[in-house]
């Protein structure tokens, strides 16, 4: 009994020592800890303060947003991209700015303008967290600014990618036929036949699968 004693009380004593060294090292270092704690606060408060002024920005971008709406809706893309680099320029960083990116992107492949589209359309992608519902929009107008720019291959990438999580057979069966004209204008008649395979074979009650044969038998005929 008395050795348990004596045990428990060795263990007391090693806690007060600890805590007593504890309190000392606070005593000598309380500038130093007074100093991180402030940090922090400051630190906390900045963050805090960030995003009170950036949901302001974004408030406030908002009207800025609908009126850019409005005009590509009405044709007015020249417009559209004014407005859009308007919310950009005062809100960046929110997501009223992500959405003018992708309103301007959207403006500017209906103007022709395919390259600067794709790029605006990878930055929007870029910024979506995963999981996003959005994630899919983005990457099946990517899919048509790559195409519409010659970059076959990139198109086809995102076709298969829109395919695999669509809404209905219907829509998944769509993109992997273009997913296969994509292949096939990038000269990867593997894949592109793998496609229309998979569209004729694995969709065959859609419409699509009627298209997906006629373009397996373009590509067995024999050339000229």
């Amino acid at each position: 009994m008395s050795d348990r004693l004596t045990k428990q009380e060795l263990k007391e004593d090693a806690f007060v020592e600890s805590a007593y060294n504890a309190w000392d090292w606070l005593l000598k270092n309380r500038n130093l800890v007074l100093g991180v704690v402030a940090i922090v606060v400051v630190g906390v408060a900045g963050v805090a303060l960030w995003r009170a002024q950036a949901a302001k920005k974004d408030e406030a971008a908002r009207g800025t947003l609908a009126e850019a709406s409005a005009s590509y809706w009405s044709g007015d893309y020249v417009k559209t991209v004014q407005l859009a680099d308007q919310v950009m320029n005062d809100a960046g960083g929110t997501p009223a700015a992500i959405d003018a990116k992708r309103m301007k992107a959207d403006a500017l492949f209906w103007q022709g303008a395919f390259d600067s589209a794709a790029t605006l359309y990878a930055e929007v992608l870029r910024a979506q967290p995963a999981g996003s519902p959005m994630q899919t929009a983005v990457e099946q107008s990517l899919a048509f600014a790559l195409e519409s720019k010659k970059d076959y291959a990139g198109a086809a990438k995102y076709y298969e990618s829109v395919a695999g999580k669509a809404p209905d057979r219907a829509n998944a069966a769509d993109f992997y036929l273009a997913a296969g004209r994509a292949h096939r204008l990038a000269g990867d008649p593997v894949k592109a036949k793998a496609m229309f395979e998979k569209v004729a074979n694995e969709y065959k009650e859609t419409t699509y699968a009627r298209d997906a044969e006629v373009a397996l038998g373009e590509m067995l005929a024999p050339s000229n």
